[in-house]
Formats: structure tokens, C-alpha cells, sequence
């Protein structure tokens, strides 16, 4: 009997599953029809059985608004049509349009995303609408896995990448001729790179920067390894806590980023939980790690952890607020990292939605105060059957 398998990660085109199992006579196949059932409710009813954790110290917490599965393509103006798969990243444009990368793509997606908000505040609201507009091909094929956008005074974006193949952030702007402030840009042309295989050397495979946020007044542009580096001390385990770096990369307004920006970079020790609670089913590797961040001003961060398991439940999603403005500073060291305090986290939000989530990002400010925030998941290319679906939810920041 084929390994049971659990939700494939594609990487640059090869499809490298997140974790598999070894057969084990027949209960494999009851374990995974269980599984497929209480994850196929979660995303076509938009469940969320998952309690919002209050900050006590400034009383903000998240609330799940509901998950969809997008659609499973892309068709141009001139009909030409492009698969959508494996979301790896995304970013808001303003009002309710946002764009989005994939893992192993050289498309940029742009997609309209309009949350329910019908509902108490303090209630899951229905699924939201996602619809894909068009996408822009980057000039690149890159393990593409987050993006950050700032929009200039005059209308005009700075498009910031990161990619794990390097590993580097890579800086695009819009083609000479770009109308301002396009929803749909002309061709992106590279004008700046910034190599991270300093700050994430002997990171472990796969295991490189996932994330990329922007703080509001583009002056520092943070991304993290997902799991701690060969460098920092052990994998994550059961029971088994793991140490990333959060790095600040400096941010010029009048250049393109570069060298400078890892030279001037911060450095601050975040704490990772072990891998989530599980019935365990054996077999297969754990993971517990930092694959998202959402940058609120002034060195706060949300941080969106992902842990996975051969399990049930499988996943489980957690959403942290830390403030990294008085956060030891931890650039000049390595190897024992038990002399560097970590950031201090607040939970706001976990549950086990049954999706890969790997990108988040703040959108707008609703009239009752409440903040969007927008998730989406990389759920792989390809099952077998056809290509799995593009699940993208929506959570609400609020505060009183």
C-alpha cells in the first residue's frame, strides 16, 4: 500500500510533501478519512472552533471572519488562463484589492478580497469573496515565499521580495511608462537585492526566511527563518521549543535596497512553540515555525507560527503580537543563544482551521475600528486527483 501523505509543499516545481506516513494496515486509511472530513467542513463552512486569546496588556485580540477555498485559476483579458497554487505570500494594495506570490512561480497575482462583515463583531462572519483579476509575470523564476509593497507619494510602489533560493530580498519597481498607483502594473524590473546568507547562514533546508513584512513608514523591512539555524541550536521537537531570527532590514527612501540594508539590519531572538498538541498517527517529521509576519508600526509584529504533525489534528495555526522596539539585540551573536532574552509574545488568536496558512497581511480599517487581516495557504500543487484548492481567510484585529 502507497504512504499516506499530507499536504505537499512544492518547492521550484518539485512537489515535497510537508510530511508523509508509512503504511500502517488498515487504520491509515480510517485516521485519514476522519481527517479529510473534519478538514473539508472547516474550509467549505468557514468553521472556526478556535477560542481568540485576549492580550492583557492592551487588550487586542483576533477573531476568525471566515475561510474560502479561491479559485483554482487565473483568466487574462485576453483569455489566456494561468493555474493558481501553493499561495505562499501576499500583501494589501489598498482598498480590497491585494497581491499575492506562489512558491515555484514567476506569476504575481492580483486578486479582489471582500470580508463578511454582516455579523456581530464578536461572531465569525460568513466567507469571504476572492476573486483573481490578473496576473504580471516577474522577470524571474525564484522560490518566491512573501511580499511587501509601499506605495510612494506619488503613487508609485516599491515591491519587495523574499526567496529562499539564495536566500535574498529582492527589490522590483514599476516599468518606465507605469501609470501610478495601477492596480495591475506594467512588468516589474529588479533594481535592488539584499543577500540574507548572512543573518541565515547554516539554515537548515527548507527551512530559510518565509516571511516579509513592511513597517507603514517603509523604514524597516522584517523577515525571519522559519525554523531555528543549524548555527542556533536544535530542530524543534515534541515538547520542544525552537529560536528564529527576527531581522530588521534598514530601508533607504532614496535608494534601492542593497548592501546597506543587512549591514544597518537588527536582529531580535523569537521563541517558537513546539509542535502542537496531536493524536499521533507515527512516522514523519515535525515542524513548528515562523512562515508569516504583519508589521503594525513602530517595530510591532504580528507573527503567524505553523505547526504540522502526522497527526490529528494536523495543523495548527497561531498568531503572536511582539514589539521588537526594546528587544535584546542579537545580531553579533551565535552558537549558545541562552544569553539573549527572546522577544516577549502575546497570543491572540490559534486554532487548527485545516489549511497550511503561510502568508498574512493587514488590510483596511473597518468603520467599527476593527482591522482586516488576510491569510492565505499553500496546500501544494497536485493530489492526485487535480490540484488542491486555494484557501484564503480572513481574521479581524480589534481593539477597545
Amino acid at each position: 500500500m502507497p504512504a499516506c501523505r499530507f499536504i505537499p509543499v512544492a518547492r521550484a516545481g518539485v512537489d515535497r510533501p510537508l510530511f508523509s506516513l508509512p503504511p500502517r494496515r488498515g487504520w491509515c486509511a480510517v485516521a485519514l478519512a476522519l481527517i479529510a472530513i473534519g478538514l473539508g467542513e472547516s474550509v467549505s463552512r468557514g468553521k472556526a472552533d478556535e477560542v481568540p486569546a485576549a492580550d492583557a496588556a492592551t487588550a487586542l485580540r483576533v477573531e476568525p471572519g471566515g475561510i474560502v477555498n479561491a479559485p483554482g485559476e487565473v483568466v487574462e483579458a485576453d483569455g489566456s488562463r494561468h493555474a493558481v497554487s501553493e499561495l505562499s505570500g501576499i500583501a494589501w494594495l489598498g482598498g480590497d484589492s491585494y497581491a499575492a506570490v506562489m512558491d515555484g512561480s514567476d506569476r504575481l497575482l492580483f486578486l479582489t478580497i471582500t470580508p463578511d462583515v454582516s455579523g456581530a463583531p464578536s461572531v465569525s462572519g460568513a466567507p469571504p469573496t476572492v476573486t483573481f483579476e490578473r496576473s504580471l509575470a516577474l522577470d524571474r523564476l525564484r522560490d518566491w515565499e512573501d511580499l511587501a509593497i509601499f506605495t510612494r507619494a506619488d503613487g508609485r510602489r516599491r515591491w519587495f521580495f523574499v526567496e529562499e533560493d539564495t536566500p535574498a530580498v529582492r527589490e522590483f519597481a514599476e516599468a518606465d511608462g507605469a501609470a501610478p498607483g495601477r492596480a495591475a502594473p506594467r512588468p516589474l524590473r529588479a533594481v535592488g537585492v539584499a543577500s540574507l546568507e548572512g543573518p541565515f547562514r547554516s539554515a537548515r533546508a527548507n527551512r530559510g526566511p518565509e516571511a516579509l513584512a513592511l513597517e507603514p513608514d517603509c523604514s524597516r523591512l522584517w523577515t525571519a527563518n522559519e525554523e531555528p539555524l543549524e548555527r542556533d541550536g536544535p530542530p524543534v521537537a515534541s515538547g520542544v521549543a525552537g529560536k528564529v531570527r527576527l531581522v530588521g532590514l534598514a530601508i533607504d527612501d532614496a535608494r534601492a535596497i542593497g548592501a546597506e540594508a543587512i549591514e544597518r539590519r537588527r536582529e531580535v531572538i523569537y521563541e517558537v512553540d513546539p509542535p502542537h498538541d496531536r493524536v499521533s498517527l507515527g512516522g514523519g517529521p515535525l515542524y513548528s515555525g515562523v512562515v508569516a509576519l504583519a508589521a503594525l508600526g513602530e517595530g510591532r509584529l504580528l507573527v503567524l507560527e505553523r505547526s504540522a504533525a502526522a497527526g490529528v489534528p494536523p495543523l495548527e495555526n497561531r498568531i503572536y503580537l511582539v514589539d521588537t522596539a526594546t528587544a535584546a539585540e542579537a545580531r553579533n551573536v551565535s552558537g549558545d543563544l541562552a544569553a539573549v532574552a527572546p522577544v516577549a509574545k502575546t497570543l491572540l488568536w490559534k486554532g487548527a482551521l485545516g489549511v497550511n496558512l503561510e502568508g498574512l497581511c493587514t488590510g483596511p480599517r473597518l468603520p467599527d475600528g476593527r482591522l482586516t487581516l488576510v491569510a492565505v495557504a499553500d496546500n501544494g500543487a497536485d493530489n492526485g486527483v487535480g490540484r488542491r484548492p486555494n484557501p484564503v481567510a480572513c481574521f479581524f484585529l480589534t481593539s477597545p
